[in-house]
């Protein structure tokens, strides 16, 4: 008896420590591995120039390229005295120190530190540069904020002021802003306005110097500044400057509620002798998306005002869809009513500038059927683990677990607006855990367990490689001779040859469909518009998903040719050019239906209108849902026990030239002669990279006037004849194309087609 109760003491005991030791284990193991995104630490860097609070400076906490780092330009007063201002949101600063560097970074030219005054709501400071400088020399300058064991830096042009009268300027854009928003003063503005009937006067998203008045001053739209408006210098010069107005506009809408727009003012100005010349003005404004009841109803989700161009994905029911708008991945559950903010660096209702910066973009790579997506973060990381960082972060948003887990990172030390421009068209994320990236001339195939990585196609011409829209099937051709048509998730690879005397190119997809021409070797041609283009005498598209890979259509037309192509509502539309003699003109488009593909479309993007805010731009749901406000969720972040970061040397490759326009990078090429195209199109500016490394700027119709300026009056010159007698003088040589190949640069504007510019002088 008494054995028979020591044992079940005994047994007892051992099923408590056992219970106890399982209770352990498993509490470790299912311990919360979540968390919420930190918020922004960094603090912001502004610049007074003769009052005015110029160039909002964000910090980086990797050292940066300098040369891609060319986002504003501040002007350096006679004095050569540098105001500056931190803003460091409640931090203690324990030191600025500064270098001043030539563009390229290469060459230290001054260093020191800054002396500040101030506390933790906000810091000044004063920097003297030496008078070593070149005067018509941009060079780098770098701010280094240290704040407890975080130091970050800080980038910008300097240039002595000069005669660019920039602080005129800042005024009159500063003038015309604050006119557009008081309705009794609008009439002050006409004389500055160039009315088309070409113009859209019925949307608020764009408004140039070609559209109303009214429109100029916002129409009906009474909106209010939430934040104060920041001039960016984007460029310098004697000939004009280039201005970017950039501010948070609140504006209720007809129902009364609140909206948040960011809105961004491009201004191109010139001083004249009497009065201050706008040569352009364009201001887009993009609305900050709530996901609350106004913006959704039974039939449709109200992205407000914004552009057209919308990057979103639906499951195959369409009832779930997912967007991207404003720097924000939204996902909406139509069954459940239920609105995601899947991604967002902003935290809250506060506007905060740091979170608000709008320089990284989001792509969405796959939406399954359940809700749960794979998207792409690429450029500036506003906050979190990355915060100053430039990179590209791989994530997946699990709809059942409501949480968003990084799966890679790549970091660069280019800026955004260079590495916007790097990345190719192509990002997937396969079913087996591998994701593909094309950067420059290269795809890359890394593995998402192991992060090891490989090049999956090399050397690659930029309009050689073309991709499905949900990514899984690409074609390409290293050059022109054979296509390869590939299914990434299978694996396979299907191979396309050309006949003797033929180029083919991969043009696009059609769902799964590959659309690809061939034009013969000697059809190569320059437009206007157009440089060494190949004319396409047929287009053909092909069942990619097939084993047989047949030809499900072709096109040809006669007298015609295929120059390229887009895809859009199931619909393929082909530019054309036509051929006279050994003379290419710009033909009418044509195009090819798809009624399947157009009868599939579940969810689509259109517009409809409003009296205040006019043109909005809206997703059509596939069912009436019951059009009460949706549910709002917020995922967490999954933490990483183990660094997913990795380097691609590639990623901080240059490309040979970009063009600045507008204050953004629109363009990164191999190709001089379409960089010089697109700057000359675009009123920007190219940014080249010679033997030495070193960068200079050069405008086309800067190098014109200048000339012009100085050849005889008496010469009777074409462009080209212009160019040579300024070079023979020396004088474009020294002004202008110093750290280029001068005759490459010859060579190449000799072979542009610039009728409206070969004019005689």
């Amino acid at each position: 008896m008494r054995k028979g109760i020591r044992k079940f003491f005994i047994l007892v005991a051992v099923f408590i420590v056992a219970l106890f030791t399982f209770s352990k284990i498993t509490n470790h193991e299912t311990k919360d591995l979540t968390t919420d995104m930190p918020a922004a630490s960094l603090p912001i860097v502004y610049f007074e120039d003769n009052g005015h609070r110029v160039n909002e400076l964000h910090g980086y906490t990797a050292e940066m390229s300098a040369v891609s780092m060319r986002d504003t330009i501040t002007p350096l007063p006679d004095n050569h005295k540098l105001s500056l201002r931190i803003d460091p949101y409640g931090k203690n600063i324990d030191s600025v120190t500064f270098e001043v560097r030539s563009l390229d970074g290469s060459r230290l030219v001054q260093d020191g530190k800054v002396t500040l005054s101030g506390d933790e709501s906000a810091m000044e400071g004063e920097i003297t540069v030496e008078n070593l400088l070149e005067k018509v020399t941009e060079y780098q300058l770098i701010l280094k904020v240290k704040e407890g064991d975080t130091t970050a830096s800080y980038y910008t042009r300097i240039k002595d002021a000069g005669d660019s009268q920039i602080s005129t300027c800042v005024d009159f854009v500063e003038e015309f802003h604050a006119i557009t928003m008081d309705k009794d003063r609008q009439s002050e503005l006409a004389s500055y306005m160039e009315p088309s009937a070409d113009a859209d006067n019925t949307s608020l998203q764009t408004v140039t110097i070609n559209n109303s008045l009214s429109q100029a001053c916002w129409g009906d739209l009474q909106g209010t500044e939430v934040t104060e408006p920041v001039a960016s210098i984007k460029e310098m010069c004697d000939e004009y400057q280039v201005i970017l107005l950039e501010y948070i506009l609140s504006a209720d809408n007809e129902n009364g509620q609140t909206e948040y727009y960011n809105v961004q003012e491009y201004y191109r100005v010139r001083v004249g002798a009497e009065k201050n010349y706008l040569l352009n003005f364009e201001r887009t404004m993009e609305e900050i998306f709530q996901g609350d009841g106004a913006h959704v109803s039974k039939d449709s989700i109200n992205l407000g005002i914004r552009s057209d161009v919308v990057d979103y994905k639906a499951n195959e029911t369409g009832n779930i869809i997912c967007f991207v708008q404003q720097g924000e991945l939204w996902s909406y559950n139509q069954s459940e009513n239920k609105m995601t903010q899947v991604f967002s660096f902003r935290s809250g209702d506060d506007m905060d500038i740091r979170e608000n910066y709008d320089e990284h973009a989001i792509r969405i790579l796959k939406a399954d059927e359940g809700g749960s997506i794979d998207f792409v973060v690429y450029g500036y990381m506003n906050r979190g683990e990355h915060e100053g960082q430039v990179g590209v972060s791989v994530c997946h948003y699990d709809c059942v677990t409501n949480t968003v887990e990084e799966m890679l990172f790549i970091p660069t030390t280019l800026s955004y607006q260079v590495v916007k421009e790097q990345l190719g068209t192509l990002m997937y994320v396969s079913d087996n855990g591998y994701f593909y990236l094309t950067i420059s001339d290269q795809v890359y195939k890394i593995n998402l367990d192991t992060k090891k990585s490989e090049i999956f196609i090399s050397d690659l011409q930029s309009d050689m490689i073309v991709s499905s829209e949900d990514g899984r099937h690409i074609a390409w051709s290293e050059d022109g001779g054979v296509m390869h048509v590939t299914d990434l998730e299978k694996g396979d690879t299907y191979d396309v040859n050309a006949e003797s005397g033929q180029t083919l190119k991969p043009l696009g997809f059609i769902g799964s469909d590959c659309i690809y021409g061939w034009g013969y070797t000697s059809d190569v041609f320059s437009t206007d518009t157009q440089t060494n283009t190949l004319a396409l005498s047929q287009v053909l598209i092909m069942d990619s998903g097939d084993s047989e890979h047949q030809i499900l259509k072709t096109y040809q037309s006669p007298g015609m040719y295929v120059t390229g192509i887009r895809v859009q509502d199931g619909s393929i539309y082909l530019s054309r050019v036509a051929k006279f003699g050994d003379t290419y003109t710009d033909a009418s488009e044509d195009t090819i239906m798809n009624r399947d593909m157009q009868d599939e479309n579940l969810v689509n993007v259109s517009t409809t209108t409003s009296t205040v805010k006019q043109t909005e731009v809206v997703i059509t749901l596939s069912t009436e849902s019951s059009g009460k406000a949706p549910k709002q969720v917020i995922p967490k972040q999954i933490l990483n026990e183990e660094s997913v970061t990795i380097e691609m040397k590639n990623l901080n490759a240059f490309s040979d030239y970009y063009v600045y326009a507008k204050g953004q990078v629109i363009l990164a090429t191999k190709d001089m002669a379409a960089a010089i195209q697109s700057a000359d199109e675009n009123k920007g500016v190219v940014i080249g990279r010679s033997v030495g490394r070193t960068f200079t700027d050069w405008n086309v119709r800067e190098i014109l006037v200048y000339c012009v300026k100085h050849i005889p009056i008496s010469c009777n010159l074409t462009l080209i004849s212009c160019l040579w007698h300024c070079l023979i003088q020396n004088i474009l040589f020294q002004t202008f194309i110093r750290s280029i190949d001068t005759l490459n640069f010859i060579r190449t504007l000799c072979t542009l087609n610039l009728s409206h510019l070969n004019k005689t002088f």
